[in-house]
């Protein structure tokens, strides 16, 4: 009975050892790799219209003028005596988006400061504004606007100023 109890646990231990083993054996697993190609992401100042405050009649004290971010914002002096001609239009700025059906999109307008310039003489635009807010999505919203708020100093320079501020799109 002796040798029958060794041979089984000698059995055993063959076993339970050739199992270990096999617990610890390297392993392959094949795994399935996957990519999707999507048309790339587009923007364009449509037909070029800029933000453009209009013609401004400067004032005896510092004045801001407000272009809201929509398809045809109203005149509006914010603060001082400035006016701004009703004969000159203003208009935000407009971009039309581009790029994969249903994907949405985050925009990116300036948060600093940007300035238009006539030679050494400079104006302020600040408080950009989005008519889309931070968002939108190819194929429901693909147009959107933007205003900002012009300083225009007592002292300011009778002059056409010009310059340019980046917007930024990219996919979410």
């Amino acid at each position: 009975m002796k040798k029958v109890i060794i041979s089984v646990i000698a059995i055993a231990a063959f076993v339970f050892t050739a199992a270990a083993a096999d617990n610890v054996a390297n392993k392959t697993v094949d795994v399935t790799s996957r990519a999707r190609i999507i048309t790339p992401i587009t923007l364009a100042n449509t037909g070029t219209q800029a933000l453009d405050f209009g013609v401004i009649a400067k004032g005896t004290t510092d004045a801001t003028i407000v272009v809201a971010s929509s398809a045809a914002p109203s005149i509006n002096v914010f603060t001082g005596d400035a006016v701004v001609l009703t004969s000159a239009t203003q208009t935000a700025a407009k971009f039309t988006v581009g790029g994969e059906s249903a994907k949405t999109y985050a925009i990116t307008i300036p948060s600093t400061t940007q300035t238009i310039t006539s030679g050494a003489n400079h104006l302020d635009i600040t408080g950009f504004t989005c008519s889309n807010g931070a968002t939108g999505i190819i194929g429901t919203n693909d147009v959107f606007y933007v205003g900002g708020t012009l300083s225009v100093p007592a002292a300011a320079i009778a002059a056409s100023y010009t310059g340019t501020f980046s917007v930024t799109v990219a996919y979410n």
